[in-house]
């Protein structure tokens, strides 16, 4: 069986569709665990119907973010794989389907691509993320809805880092390559695109700059030596993020510091060279 593990705050409308997206599913043995972080407008009640179905529950905790909703979820899974699917997000009938026919019994981690739809109805393909870490170069994908986990793996390595602001998908990632790197298990990819990504004008941690301002900060106090001894453009990416979130919080000189670092780390990306004008000045 797989669990699917929604997280939801304030969707009652967008929540829905979510479920129906599951409830489509051509892959009957799943469970889903929606986790209500403390929501206040109607989303309890627009989800009490769906819960005639046995297959899924509702959990509601006061508000304590999204990590902590991920993990609260997960301690409820009973299916031998679990995946977290956002409550903006939708998953295409063959998602499960499709994962599950890439099973084995060797299978740690599965990832699948995604699709990104806009408000003005675009479309865009998301395959894999390129990773170099232990010598070797990985395609993978740690997104919700795109990655599946064994979920004795998942509890070996201590679930979602709640302490984060944001960035909690890439820091689980991390983990989990460096846990399945001492393991027989495997990472298997699916080159489809199985989801999709509901871009909205609601609110998203990926458009919360504070957030990933300090998110970025506390993921490379964590992560640096371990990107450092793999792959240091890896660093001057994250400081790139962090820069760009300073300067949506007009903090410029904060900006251009971070900037800076990422220059020090790969001095060859020569966008960021002008990035430090328009950071400074713009």
């Amino acid at each position: 069986m797989i669990t699917i593990i929604t997280p939801t705050y304030n969707r009652e409308v967008l929540v829905q569709n979510t479920i129906r997206s599951i409830l489509d599913q051509t892959y009957r043995n799943w469970e889903l665990i929606i986790v209500d972080d403390g929501s206040t407008d109607n989303t309890e009640q627009v989800i009490q119907p769906y819960l005639s179905d046995g297959r899924i529950k509702y959990i509601k905790k006061p508000n304590s973010g999204q990590a902590d909703s991920l993990n609260k979820g997960a301690a409820h899974a009973t299916g031998d794989y679990i995946t977290f699917l956002d409550s903006d997000d939708e998953a295409y009938p063959g998602w499960l389907q499709t994962v599950q026919e890439h099973i084995k019994e060797d299978t740690g981690i599965l990832c699948a691509g995604a699709i990104r739809k806009y408000p003005d109805g675009l479309l865009a393909k998301e395959g894999m993320n390129e990773f170099h870490f232990f010598g070797k170069t990985y395609y993978l994908k740690f997104t919700c809805g795109s990655l599946f986990i064994k979920r004795l793996v998942f509890e070996d390595i201590g679930g979602y880092d709640a302490s984060l602001r944001s960035n909690i998908q890439t820091d689980l990632g991390y983990r989990l390559l460096a846990y399945l790197r001492n393991t027989p298990l495997k990472a298997v990819v699916i080159n489809e695109y199985l989801v999709q990504i509901n871009v909205h004008e609601g609110e998203r941690i990926r458009t919360n700059w504070k957030r990933r301002r300090e998110g970025g900060i506390q993921f490379i106090q964590k992560h640096y030596r371990f990107m450092y001894e793999n792959d240091r453009k890896e660093i001057a990416n994250v400081y790139s993020t962090i820069a760009f979130s300073s300067y949506k919080l007009r903090k410029r000189s904060e900006s251009v510091a971070y900037l800076f670092k990422a220059i020090r780390h790969n001095p060859v990306r020569w966008i960021n060279y002008m990035r430090v004008f328009k950071y400074a000045f713009l």
